[in-house]
């Protein structure tokens, strides 16, 4: 038996010393071999870190002149003929759509090229470039100068059905402080800095910012064919001009500079990122050596723990085994209870989620989760009906303002049990303040007529007695659509027809 445990003992010694010599030896070949793969990786981490910084700069000045084009769309949709009647009335819609989609400098032209702002009238012909392409087919981004060298950009589109004072409208557009939208992108950190700017695809800047040792004046394209070499140059030169990707490696005023250029879709702007080449470098160096050390720390930690644990195992090793097997099942009882505790707590957190808390349909999450599951059943060709119901609650904003907003809260309840009520076996959900939709699917799809017809007759008998108004636009599942979205989309402009016409009821709408 005492031989036993001897040879017992000295088996876990010897394994002790091999684990911690295998340990020291990984250390050693680890720390030789650290120095090269981190130079390796930070090459190629540079390239991948400012490749994306462009493009996703490149995406953010691009998202924002869709976000306005939006914007102007739905300005122009929501333009009615009580708009359009008077001067007084034109200029003040044109005054509300500024305020209600964000829009500066907002404005309209007319066939002869008459701008139309909310306090001023006059030529544009010789101002806008766009205006030398009328008529518009599609958006136009163009620049200009304005006061001070600085540049402003103009984004327009057509105009469609709308007349004023006898004449058509062509146009709107705003004009948007091209430095407004850079100013969001930059940022600096001491002596090295990351700087970004946009410039023409023939290297002119757009903006009045310095672009590092470049300043706001010089052509880019012109720096760079006196600093590359003549093959890099002309790449960079082919890449400006076809509005594609790139990066060149350069020096300038006796400093190493990294640039990444990539373009703005539908215009000739290139978006340019650039960085002192040894800032990525040695911050991703400096974090490389950190962790090396850390790790060299750990190790150590590691092999006097080992050191411990067999120590104290070969001494405790025959009295803690029972005690260990009884800790293991108590653990593994304590392990049962928590998950099965947690399991309950992530489905009331999803209930809550999932569940509007003033008026109990389902929330904007559970409604994007529902088409998300939709749009994966569309795809494979597996959704043969359906049906999106858009609704928009009347005179919210005049209850809030007049009664205050418990009365508010009320008045979305009596809206969302309106819906409920004719729409029993469908899903509802609240996605906005006083939006609503409704996915018609079964029982609902096949009666969605008779339904939609129930729901506008109660919306209407409603003006009278003071209680909810809904404006609601269906629209169904068509052959030519490429995505769910499609079909909300038609219905929520029948939505905003159907709010025209309860406003010609006598239907309160958002003052």
């Amino acid at each position: 038996m005492m031989q036993e445990k001897k040879t017992f003992m000295y088996t876990h010694i010897l394994g002790a010393l091999l684990v911690l010599s295998a340990i020291i030896a990984t250390t050693v070949w680890m720390s030789l071999g650290a120095r090269q793969a981190t130079d390796k990786a930070v090459e190629r981490l540079s390239d991948f870190y400012l490749q994306e910084m462009a493009a996703r700069r490149s995406q953010v000045v691009s998202g924002s002149l869709d976000l306005q084009t939006a914007q102007m769309e739905r300005a122009v949709e929501a333009m009615s003929p009580a708009d359009l009647a008077t001067k007084e009335s034109f200029r003040a819609y044109i005054d509300r759509a500024k305020t209600l989609y964000g829009l500066e400098l907002f404005a309209l032209v007319d066939e002869e090229k008459v701008v139309y702002r909310e306090h001023s009238t006059y030529m544009g012909g010789s101002r806008y470039d766009f205006l030398k392409t009328i008529p518009l087919e599609d958006r136009v981004i163009t620049t200009s100068s304005v006061y001070g060298g600085k540049k402003s950009v103009c984004i327009a589109i057509p105009v469609h059905n709308r007349s004023f004072q006898g004449k058509p409208l062509i146009a709107c557009f705003v004009e948007l402080n091209i430095d407004d939208i850079t100013d969001a992108l930059a940022f600096e950190g001491g002596n090295n800095d990351t700087y970004f700017n946009l410039y023409y695809q023939n290297g002119e800047s757009l903006t009045s910012l310095n672009f590092g040792s470049l300043t706001a004046q010089e052509n880019l394209l012109t720096v760079m064919e006196a600093t590359l070499p003549e093959d890099q140059f002309s790449q960079m030169e082919a890449d400006f001009r076809r509005g594609s990707s790139g990066g060149v490696v350069f020096e300038y005023h006796g400093v190493s500079e990294v640039l990444y250029y990539s373009p703005i879709p539908d215009t000739n702007w290139m978006m340019t990122v650039l960085i002192h080449s040894s800032l990525i470098h040695d911050q991703l160096s400096g974090i490389s050596a950190e962790t090396l050390t850390r790790s060299m720390i750990q190790i150590g930690v590691t092999c006097c723990a080992l050191l411990i644990f067999f120590a104290a195992l070969i001494v405790q090793l025959r009295n803690s085994s029972k005690k260990q097997l009884e800790q293991e099942r108590q653990n593994t009882r304590l392990y049962s209870q928590e998950a099965q505790q947690s399991k309950q707590k992530l489905g009331e957190i999803r209930e809550i989620a999932t569940r509007d808390a003033l008026t109990g349909v389902g929330s904007k999450y559970a409604y994007q989760e529902k088409m998300s599951v939709l749009s994966g059943q569309f795809q494979k060709g597996e959704l043969e009906q359906f049906a999106v119901l858009a609704c928009d609650l009347n005179g919210l904003k005049y209850i809030n303002d007049t009664y205050g907003h418990a009365a508010g809260d009320d008045f979305i309840c009596q809206a969302a049990q309106l819906i409920c009520d004719v729409y029993k076996n469908s899903s509802v959900f609240r996605i906005g303040g006083d939006e609503f939709v409704v996915l018609l699917q079964g029982e609902d799809y096949q009666l969605r007529s008779t339904l939609l017809e129930l729901f506008n007759r109660r919306s209407e008998e409603n003006i009278q007695k003071g209680t909810a108004v809904v404006a609601a636009g269906m629209a169904e599942l068509e052959s030519g659509d490429k995505h769910l979205e499609d079909v909300f989309n038609r219905a929520d402009k029948r939505m905003y027809e159907q709010k025209k016409y309860l406003k010609s009821l006598g239907a309160r709408v958002r003052e």
